[in-house]
């Protein structure tokens, strides 16, 4: 039996890095650090996350399981980036109360090619983008003295925080989905008669992706 090929960053079971996949390539300028460092830490893992959902999800498990997960991802994604649409507003109103010019430069902007691998991966790129505005106006308060350095640094770690813990339960989401449509089809699979040695390694397989993701 071939060994399964895991991604040490993802632990998503099933999704093999090798299999060839579609993708659509799209252009985004990052200016601020921090959103270059979430994109670098949270984007592939929940790219590949996503992918698991769309994808392998409906080859070994249900529709109707597929699109329970769906709603619950959709809901998490899109309530993240309502919010940081209106601290964006916020702070830019915040802003041109003070009477602050919120266009400033940066010194190492970045624009990079981004591999769109599932409909909801691009939505996760939305959030990095609406989060690197949102700190141009952050940035332009701090550097007006409008807040200070602790109220800058708290800002910037507490959104950094919550969209990369978004990543990181989506990728739990879609391990415990995968395992769980996997353990069901085990199942079926005894039920129906098994096979030698493959029901039992499929299990065990389970077991310790289980636990690796935990």
């Amino acid at each position: 039996m071939a060994q399964r090929q895991r991604n040490g960053s993802t632990h998503i079971p099933s999704v093999r890095q090798d299999n060839s996949r579609p993708f659509l390539t799209q252009k985004a300028l990052l200016n601020s650090l921090h959103a270059q460092q979430i994109f670098d830490r949270g984007y592939e893992m929940c790219a590949n996350a996503l992918f698991s959902l769309s994808v392998v999800l409906r080859f070994i498990g249900s529709e109707e399981q597929a699109q329970e997960v769906d709603a619950l991802v959709d809901t998490q994604i899109d309530q993240t980036l309502e919010e940081i649409r209106k601290e964006s507003l916020r702070l830019k109103e915040v802003a041109e109360g003070n009477g602050i010019e919120t266009a400033i430069g940066y010194t190492s902007a970045k624009t990079i090619d981004v591999q769109i691998t599932s409909p909801r991966s691009i939505k996760y790129l939305a959030i990095i983008r609406e989060f690197d505005g949102m700190m141009t106006h952050l940035d332009a308060l701090w550097l007006s003295c409008v807040i200070t350095d602790s109220q800058y640094a708290r800002g910037v770690y507490e959104w950094k925080r919550r969209i990369l813990r978004l990543a990181g339960q989506i990728r739990q989401m879609a391990t415990r989905a995968v395992l769980a449509a996997r353990r069901k089809e085990t199942v079926a699979e005894e039920t129906d008669g098994p096979v030698v040695g493959v029901e039992n390694s499929a299990t065990e397989d389970a077991t310790k992706e289980r636990a690796e993701s935990e």
